[in-house]
């Protein structure tokens, strides 16, 4: 961080950078955009508040954008007459046409969601209301923005080797209720596999046959030597 010599100097300048920052995070990386955003959107916002509102917010603004607040400031023609949400827009459009172009409602929002970060929530909560209804709706309650700032982005993919959504943790409730249903399905495939095959019907079918072939055999045999017998070639059997 650069420093000029005055603590005073020096932090006031770290900390607009800071906003700086976060404003190019939503509107993108172009920090000479982000300042011209951060004045067009705080001015106006201060426009729209009565003078005593005007000077509790910019009491909590750092030095250096203090002064963008309160720059060509006019406390005897506030608040505007002109308090649409379209007039709001309008008047951030015309602060910005010299600027890479960029949505007035999307800069406007980023500013207050910034705003949210760094000021108190009793103030952000005083000054919010103080708007019209209309320009209110541009500005994010400070709850949500702590909790989008908290929130993982949706659109991010998984870390490579981070277990997904339908994987379950190493160690988690899930493997380990799992790992016994992985056993039984590893246990019962071999299993399966090494059963012994039934005994087909067809080596039955061919010693049924064999048997049938003997006893023809012996039939036929016992046939010829009674013949023989009958002939007398063979002696009676006694």
């Amino acid at each position: 961080m650069a420093t000029t010599g005055l603590e005073v100097f020096d932090k006031t300048l770290h900390t607009t950078n800071q906003w700086l920052d976060e404003i190019c995070a939503e509107i993108g990386p172009d920090k000479h955009l982000a300042w011209h955003v951060l004045g067009a959107v705080l001015r106006s916002i201060r426009d729209e508040l009565l003078i005593g509102q005007s000077a509790h917010l910019a009491a909590q603004l750092p030095l250096l954008i203090r002064g963008a607040y309160f720059d060509q400031y006019r406390p005897a023609a506030q608040p505007v007459a002109e308090r649409s949400q379209e007039d709001f827009i309008a008047r951030i459009r015309q602060e910005l046409a010299g600027c890479r172009p960029v949505r007035p409602d999307l800069a406007a929002t980023a500013v207050m969601r910034t705003l949210n970060r760094h000021i108190t929530e009793g103030q952000v909560k005083k000054a919010r209301d103080a708007l019209p209804k209309g320009i209110r709706a541009l500005w994010p309650e400070p709850e949500q923005t702590a909790r989008g700032a908290m929130a993982a982005p949706r659109g991010e993919e998984p870390a490579p080797g981070a277990p997904s959504q339908k994987q379950s943790a190493p160690g988690s409730r899930d493997a380990v209720e799992r790992q016994p249903e992985r056993a039984g399905a590893a246990t019962s495939t071999p299993m399966a596999q090494s059963a012994p095959a039934l005994p087909s019907a067809e080596p039955a079918s061919a010693k049924a046959a064999e048997r049938a072939m003997s006893d023809q055999g012996g039939s036929n045999r016992a046939g010829a030597k009674m013949r023989t017998r009958r002939k007398g070639k063979l002696p009676a059997e006694p």
